[in-house]
């Protein structure tokens, strides 16, 4: 099991390196198309709940939104029902970049998958929903 786990980890870090070299024209880095598919899919989702659904700690979640802001992908409201949190919405630089980070996301699950059955594709995504599914219990009885 420890190869295992070694082997999710360096696959996930080729997939930021794959995906800083094809989102760069974008002016998205690698780790930030996890947030733009986030707020893209879930508009006027707050930072904390973006910790919480990924898995982040709340000072790289800010960090990330923050350059997204500045860079013009994310609008910040505020929200009246919690002053403290802020809401976050796509702007249309972000919509417009969405077609080319799904493109880039799909190209990369090609890739890792090459030469897989179509059967081993369903199982892989069954195993590793089942190990998410594990991961979140344990986050979620963190508090």
């Amino acid at each position: 099991m420890l190869q295992f786990m070694k082997n999710i980890n360096l696959v996930s870090r080729s997939a930021e390196i794959f995906r800083e070299e094809q989102l760069r024209e974008c002016g998205i880095s690698g780790c930030q198309s996890k947030y733009i598919l986030m707020i893209a899919n879930n508009p006027g989702v707050s930072q904390e709940d973006i910790s919480r659904m990924l898995f982040v700690n709340k000072s790289n979640v800010a960090r990330q939104i923050s350059l997204l802001a500045r860079n013009g992908f994310v609008e910040k409201v505020g929200n009246d029902k919690d002053r403290r949190a802020v809401l976050l919405y796509p702007t249309e630089k972000l919509l417009s970049s969405l077609p080319k980070v799904r493109e880039v996301l799909a190209r990369w699950r090609e890739l890792v998958t090459e030469g897989f059955t179509e059967e081993e594709k369903l199982e892989l995504q069954r195993l590793s929903e089942k190990m998410v599914e594990n991961a979140r219990r344990f986050m979620e009885s963190k508090g």
